[in-house]
């Protein structure tokens, strides 16, 4: 059981050479019975051939893992050694069949197990010289009459072109499947992260005297200025992941810091944007989240470098946490605290345009107002 677990734990390149191996040393064994049995000349041949398969499967699949594990040309010893055997069995022809050329037709079925679509096109190309050749030069090819000869090619033909269609279907097969796998995952990913935010909710409303529904309105402000800009390739779920963060991440503030009138301390300062790197905790190391962690890890950056936590400067800004920072001050300002009153629209936004060309870009304070207005 325990052998079975890791054989299926193993890349599908390295299991193929297994069976190779395990295979063509079971074809060695029963050779060697045969041979010790009747002792000619054909049951040698066959437990030799065989004993050759199993050193050349088990060689390349030692090499295999003596290869660093996402190299990539270790997942091309499984397909060149069998293009290899069957190239070498079919000219050979130890047992002197007449249709060697079927067991080359099984090859584009065996390289779209193995590789990926743009390998298993070039396999495809050097398969079908090599078939094409192999009927015209081959050492089994026999004369025919006209009509046979006619009727003999166009079946080789059908089945080997059956075999490399059967082969795209497979590829197809198993890129839909992969991708299929990917966006399930990811789907369970995103709802992690979004639960264990969800359950941060209330924690954040009791420390910051806030409610939850600054959330829904950061998300459609966000929603509506990169509308209003244009030119964005944003998803909804960022959006409102980054909103949901956004809330969320206060919570690694003290209490206290939400009634503080004046200006922060120098250590409180550096407190403060610890925030920022709540993102980079939950989503590093997920690809699909790379975008959400680095929008909202800079989203206090300022244009003119005097942001935080890098103080980057200009262009080095995504234009999301560019937005993102907007959006986070026009709510502070029009959310009304227990120690001011709230600022109407017009008032904050003329403090936002203040800023423009230090601390946010200009294009985006103009889409910004369109979307109050």
């Amino acid at each position: 059981m325990n052998m079975m677990q890791r054989l299926s734990k193993q890349p599908i390149h390295q299991l193929c050479m297994f069976i190779i191996g395990s295979m063509a040393t079971l074809c060695t064994l029963s050779g060697l019975g045969y041979w010790l049995i009747s002792r000619n000349t054909e049951s040698h041949l066959y437990m030799m051939g065989s004993a050759t398969a199993a050193v050349f499967g088990w060689a390349m699949y030692g090499l295999q893992h003596l290869m660093p594990e996402h190299n990539r040309y270790s997942k091309m010893i499984a397909p060149a050694l069998i293009f290899l055997v069957i190239v070498i069995t079919t000219l050979y022809n130890p047992l002197a069949l007449q249709q060697m050329w079927v067991a080359l037709i099984f090859f584009p079925v065996m390289l779209s197990l193995l590789v990926e679509f743009r390998i298993y096109m070039y396999g495809t190309l050097l398969f079908l010289v090599y078939f094409i050749s192999f009927q015209i030069l081959g050492p089994s090819f026999t004369s025919y009459g006209d009509t046979s000869s006619i009727i003999m090619a166009t079946t080789k033909g059908v089945y080997a072109l059956g075999c490399i269609i059967l082969g795209v279907i497979i590829q197809t097969t198993m890129f839909q499947y992969k991708r299929d796998a990917e966006a399930s995952a990811f789907q369970k990913q995103k709802q992690q992260v979004i639960n264990m935010l969800q359950s941060f909710i209330s924690v954040g409303e009791r420390k910051t005297q806030t409610s939850r529904k600054e959330i829904g309105e950061m998300s459609t402000l966000l929603k509506k200025l990169v509308h209003a800009y244009g030119g964005l390739s944003v998803q909804e779920w960022e959006i409102d992941l980054l909103s949901l963060m956004h809330f969320v991440s206060r919570v690694k503030l003290p209490d206290y810091m939400f009634e503080k009138e004046g200006k922060l301390s120098e250590f409180e300062y550096e407190v403060v944007q610890e925030h920022c790197y709540m993102a980079r905790e939950l989503c590093e190391g997920i690809p699909d989240f790379q975008g959400v962690e680095r929008v909202f890890l800079y989203h206090h950056e300022k244009i003119d470098g005097t942001g935080y936590p890098f103080r980057l400067e200009g262009a080095q800004i995504p234009i999301l946490s560019q937005m993102l920072g907007i959006v986070e001050m026009y709510l502070a300002m029009t959310a009304p605290r227990s120690y001011r009153q709230e600022t109407s629209k017009q008032e904050a936004y003329a403090e936002i345009q203040k800023l423009t060309n230090f601390s946010f870009r200009a294009d985006i304070v103009e889409a910004f107002g369109k979307v109050i207005d």
